[in-house]
């Protein structure tokens, strides 16, 4: 079975060789969080994913909560990325599960008409 960097890896590559373009929901230009909504999880998502890459490759991932936990273990162990406190973890992977999940990610690209 592909890893979950393979498979995110292989997303993106294919997205840009469609020359589909980046997600951009109802982000203002001067959006910090690119339309990522205000709810508990936001800032320590910007926290802990911002200082390393843009919030806009967390924003076209949609993964499932177990994706992005998966993608979490994996930053943890190859990346060396410091492991967040359990509550801190589970704030950001709720926030990120139903924020930027499947669900909402084919929102997204609906929105855009990059999908129908």
């Amino acid at each position: 079975m592909p890893s979950i960097r393979a498979l995110t890896v292989a997303g993106l590559a294919a997205a840009v060789l469609a020359g589909a373009p980046a997600p951009s929901w109802s982000a203002q230009p001067d959006d910090e969080y690119l339309g990522l909504p205000d709810a508990p999880g936001r800032e320590e998502v910007a926290a802990y994913c911002g200082p390393c890459h843009s919030l806009r490759l967390v924003v076209q991932q949609g993964q499932t909560r177990e994706g992005w936990a998966e993608l979490l273990t994996w930053m943890y162990d190859e990346q060396e990325m410091p492991e967040l406190e359990p509550d801190e973890e589970k704030l950001v992977l709720d926030y990120l599960a139903k924020y930027v999940g499947p669900d909402t990610h084919r929102q997204r690209l609906k929105a855009r008409g990059v999908i129908r």
